[in-house]
């Protein structure tokens, strides 16, 4: 058996259930799809488990691979999907291809979309850095603000998560 991702990319004959996630802070819209048609769409508190448990319900035993676009939400949801043996492909947002002349953006509209054309085998993910490797970016970056603000004249130094007060 290959590979379920191939080079950032999903080979959609190996899957059942396509699912397109709009991700924001609060809440995502999922839009769910097989191989010939239009499934559901629905929107879902912003929650690896919450979705789990929708997909376990309504597509137990399928074959499903997640599809979602890079954002400020970070790779959490990635973390967990993974973690819980399912595919998940994060895509940048400017690689999602659209059709001409489509200007109505909405958040059901962008989970269809990630949908379809996870179905089609046209989206290319990006790399998911591991985490800890985001962690210890994240640090290297609060060290660098926090050199910055040594640094800087005339301004009081701001206390930092790893400061004592």
């Amino acid at each position: 058996m290959t590979s379920t991702i191939t080079r950032f990319r999903i080979i959609p004959a190996q899957f059942e259930i396509f699912a397109g996630l709009d991700v924001d802070k609060k809440s995502m819209s999922t839009t769910f799809t097989d191989h010939a048609t239009l499934q559901k769409s629905l929107r879902l508190p912003y929650s690896a488990t919450h979705l789990l448990n929708y997909v376990n319900k309504h597509f137990a035993g399928k074959r499903i691979a997640f599809v979602y676009e890079a954002g400020p939400t970070g790779f959490g949801l990635h973390d967990e999907l993974v973690a819980r043996n399912h595919t998940c492909l994060v895509v940048a947002a400017s690689t999602v291809p659209t059709e001409r002349g489509k200007r109505v953006k909405t958040n059901r509209l962008d989970s269809r979309n990630l949908s379809v054309r996870l179905r089609g085998g046209e989206l290319n993910g990006i790399h998911v850095p591991s985490r800890s490797y985001r962690e210890l970016r994240h640090l290297v970056q609060l060290r660098d603000t926090q050199m910055q603000q040594l640094r800087a004249p005339n301004v009081a130094l701001k206390p930092c998560c790893f400061m004592k007060e």
